[in-house]
């Protein structure tokens, strides 16, 4: 095989850029970035692919895995653009969709959680999925323990199903009250619902709760039910185009899609509603990979790009996952990639207020319009970084955007600075610093809450604007601060790293007392190994269908334990794959105990309580498909190769102009330094290194920047 030859290949499709990472068969990697096309996004993969391999027929016929992670169902969440879905549900709980457990501050900041009269539900909240006249109710009851309370009324499910196909409803989501412990209601539904469309010769989609989200709670699993017949078939049919595109490259096998918790999976698969937030994913994935690979266990991951902050945490290698994650103002539930977001990057829209004579940021973002500098109405971070030279007007995107200086400097004059009495350069630095304060104090907030401290962690800072702004927050003490060459793609990288996996989860009812007999605990086990049991099976069914064998397979069982009386479980990994007897039970509360007092003190452990597990789960993953390997290089000297220095040039900092060498970003080799000030390019982002920082680059040629303190 050529070396040159692709074999995986990955998209990261933003509301803004659409990324692409390209792995060759010998370990090296190419990048390619393009605008993002909304209303076709195979056209957007289309030219990232072609800009990656730099060529306008690409051969994709050795591929081996084509990865895609976009935002093409969140958007259909965001716009209500789905098809017509009616929804049938318990009778007397017509109304929960609309309550959401009383969450009216969902969606909000802060501050305007804490008063209700800035709560203007029309701006924010852009209405229910499904209104209340395609919400029936029908006449069952199954209770806690899956028993049988009202049988179903068979003749409300029927008229039900007319009126609502009569009102033009393509897809139908059914979800009654404990249908996860007993599914027998909801599927008797489905298959009568699927039997009165065929009488009058309508094919519609029917899913229920117990399928898509066989998990407690009833309102988040009901939105979930609700989203996966609402969006999910204008979404697949998104990715469908994706497939017919790469396929005509020459592409062979199909399409996978990246999923909320960090694997991925082909888009065929039926719960593709697990696949709404996929953005983010890949940068932590990739920063477990990074961490792995330098030795470091504990990693915080950092992404800027035009709109967010995104900041990921990895401790003892561990990714945490969200049970219940918020999006789009709906409690969800779908396990996904913790991160924790604020508004804020380099397309941030800056205001001046004449009263209080400060700058505010946001919440807009000018997207992929970058700012004054090229065409958008209102300033932007960008526009200040191209005013204090910081951004290259000339090399955007490689040169392939030019962005006007001159239009930005005079647009921070007359709306900025005048307002604030200071002169542009000063107004443009101040928004900086503002930006800065807010990634800082977003910084320290989020490892204090966790009561981590930065000396622990390395730090990796990606995104586009991720290395342009990394100085902003050098002042926190972390053991390393590290970016990339292919910081601009990262995430689009980390997606080729997860696993082809899925996840099954089970309801159980067990309770046990502080110090259980031996027969407590094999009832208890005898339930637990059950419903594993029947998770793996489903996962079987679900992969081989999808063309891997069963010897592929790799199974995890996980249970989800808490104290009996707390609100919040745990989720544990189990040492043993089925519970045989005591040991393997204490096996199980002694990984427990670890995970609890890794967050708690061992004085919060209160065996005395007993203990509560309402939920089982197992994940399926598929061994043996290709992973990209970075090679070590040979270390080339301190001294970087003269055809990396490009020149030098006058910024702005702190209040004074300095002269920054200015370098290019690929030609440097391992064991490269350069010393600030110095500015170095890379046609999809610009590092900066301040007066008294360095970078160096590793065997792997990744940058570490250092702060001399």
């Amino acid at each position: 095989m050529e070396k040159s030859v692709p074999i995986i290949i990955s998209i990261d499709a933003g509301g803004t850029m659409t990324d692409c990472f390209v792995v060759n068969a010998d370990g090296s990697f190419l990048l390619g970035k393009a605008l993002t096309n909304r209303e076709d996004e195979s056209q957007s993969v289309s030219e990232s692919v072609k800009d990656a391999l730099k060529s306008e027929r690409p051969d994709l016929s050795s591929l081996k895995a084509f990865i895609y992670a976009g935002t093409t169902l969140l958007n259909a969440v965001l716009t209500r653009v789905g098809i017509k879905t009616g929804v049938l549900v318990t009778k007397g709980f017509e109304h929960a969709l609309y309550f959401m457990r009383g969450h009216s501050w969902l969606g909000y900041s802060y501050a305007d959680k804490l008063h209700s009269v800035t709560h203007i539900y029309p701006e924010v909240y852009p209405g229910p999925i499904v209104p209340l006249g395609f919400i029936k109710g029908v006449s069952e009851r199954i209770d806690v323990h899956g028993h049988v309370v009202l049988p179903l009324n068979e003749k409300e499910v029927k008229e039900a199903v007319n009126d609502l196909l009569d009102k033009g409803c393509q897809s139908i989501a059914i979800c009654y009250l404990n249908s996860t412990i007993n599914p027998e209601h909801e599927m008797r539904s489905k298959e009568i619902a699927i039997k009165v469309a065929r009488s009058r010769g309508m094919d519609i989609s029917v899913v229920t709760s117990s399928e898509v989200s066989p998990r407690g709670k009833e309102t988040e699993r009901w939105t979930v039910t609700v989203i996966q017949a609402f969006a999910v078939e204008p979404a697949a049919k998104q990715l469908i185009r994706v497939e017919n595109k790469i396929k005509e490259m020459g592409f062979k096998g199909n399409l996978f899609t990246v999923l909320s918790y960090g694997g991925f999976v082909d888009i065929r698969y039926p719960r593709l509603v697990e696949t709404l937030i996929s953005g983010p994913i890949g940068g932590v994935i990739g920063g477990r990979f990074i961490g792995q690979l330098l030795g470091e266990k504990n990693v915080v991951t950092t992404d800027l790009g035009g709109t967010s902050f995104d900041v990921g945490i990895i401790r003892d290698e561990v990714i945490y996952l969200e049970r219940e994650p918020e999006v789009a103002r709906y409690l969800l539930s779908i396990p996904m990639v913790r991160t924790d977001s604020i508004a804020a990057g380099a397309g941030m829209v800056v205001r001046a207020d004449p009263v209080s004579k400060t700058i505010t940021l946001g919440p807009e973002s000018a997207g992929y319009r970058v700012g004054v500098c090229w065409n958008y109405p209102e300033v932007t971070i960008s526009d200040c970084n191209v005013t204090l030279g910081y951004l290259n007007p000339d090399y955007f995107l490689g040169g392939k955007v030019r962005l006007n200086k001159r239009a930005a400097e005079k647009a921070i004059e007359e709306r900025i600075a005048e307002s604030l009495g200071l002169d542009k350069y000063e107004a443009a630095w101040f928004a900086i610093m503002t930006l800065h304060a807010r990634m800082s104090d977003w910084l320290n907030a989020t490892l204090m809450a966790r009561g981590y401290t930065p000396l622990d962690y390395i730090l990796l800072s990606y995104g586009g604007a991720g290395p342009l702004h990394m100085w902003g927050f050098d002042s926190i003490p972390f053991k390393d601060f590290i970016t990339f060459k292919f910081a601009a793609v990262f995430s689009a990288f980390g997606n080729t790293l997860a696993d082809y996996m899925i996840r099954e989860h089970r309801v159980v009812n067990i309770t046990l007392p502080p110090k259980p007999s031996e027969d407590e605990i094999m009832k208890a086990a005898e339930a637990i190994n059950r419903a594993w049991q029947e998770c793996e099976e489903k996962q079987i069914n679900v992969l081989t269908s999808q063309g891997f064998q069963s010897n592929q397979i790799l199974f995890r069982q996980i249970a989800y334990i808490r104290f009996s009386g707390q609100l919040e479980d745990h989720e544990i990994y189990s040492p043993v794959s089925r519970i045989k007897g005591v040991k393997d039970w204490g096996a199980l509360m002694r990984e427990f105990e670890r995970v609890y007092t890794s967050i708690y003190p061992k004085a919060a452990l209160v065996w005395e309580a007993g203990v509560s597990i309402k939920e089982v789960a197992t994940v399926a993953i598929v061994t043996g498909l290709p992973k990209p390997i970075i090679p070590e290089k040979s270390f080339a000297g301190e001294k970087p190769p003269e055809d990396a220095f490009k020149g030098q040039r006058e910024i702005y900092y702190e209040g004074r102009w300095i002269t920054f060498d200015v370098w290019e970003m690929d030609p440097l080799k391992p064991g490269n330094k350069i010393q600030g000030p110095a500015i170095i390019e890379h046609p999809m982002t610009t590092l900066v290194v301040p007066p008294g920082r360095r970078i160096y680059l590793d065997k792997y040629e990744f940058i570490h920047y250092l702060r001399e303190r």
